[in-house]
């Protein structure tokens, strides 16, 4: 017969690596590098978009979270501890980034598969994701930090107000703006004669 007891929340596996790597074990750090590695390659692309300076922007990461560590108490999983790190990173990014619309090099990896099954579907998707990349560029940067958070890696506000260190209300907030302006300016690019002011 099934119990009606709560389950206990999934443990993070992440956890013995943290707690060693704050005690300054090199080896665990090496290894925690290893295991988010491609979460934060992943998550600083969905921020940023194409970049040719990717790899420094991950190392970037790395060396604060070096730092960062000591401040980690465990009162929430790693990944979104590893989330307002990546955030820092990629919002002194985008701060530092001309605001001009920037021709997207390359469709979102999850996008391009089943290219070579369907290579019109994969020209659609390939042209969605760069228009999905010219209007995030009109969103100032906290607020397409929140609305990438949301709307393409899926976190909920709360999660994201503990990774930004920020009010829930204050990311329900700059996600409703970030919405409307992120389909204002993705209509602007659909349509020429709305972007030129026609």
């Amino acid at each position: 017969m099934a119990s009606d007891a709560p389950t206990e929340p999934a443990a993070d596996p992440l956890t013995s690596w943290v707690e060693r790597a704050r005690a300054g074990d090199a080896t665990a750090f090496h290894g925690l590098y290893l295991r988010t590695r491609k979460q934060v390659h992943h998550t600083l692309y969905r921020l940023i978009g194409t970049n040719a300076d990717m790899e420094d922007l991950v190392q970037q990461v790395y060396l604060q979270l070096l730092t960062a560590l000591r401040a980690f108490r465990g009162d929430a999983q790693f990944s979104t501890f590893l989330y307002r790190v990546c955030a820092n990173v990629a919002l002194m990014h985008l701060r530092k980034r001309q605001r001009h619309p920037e021709e997207l090099t390359d469709a979102p990896l999850d996008l391009v598969a089943g290219e070579d099954a369907d290579p019109e579907r994969a020209a659609r998707l390939r042209q969605a994701a760069g228009l999905c990349a010219l209007a995030l560029d009109q969103l100032a940067p906290k607020k397409r930090v929140v609305f990438v958070y949301h709307e393409l890696l899926g976190l909920m506000p709360e999660e994201i107000a503990l990774a930004l260190d920020v009010p829930v209300n204050t990311v329900r907030s700059r996600l409703h703006h970030a919405r409307l302006e992120f389909a204002k300016a993705a209509a602007q690019w659909m349509d020429p004669e709305q972007r030129h002011g026609a």
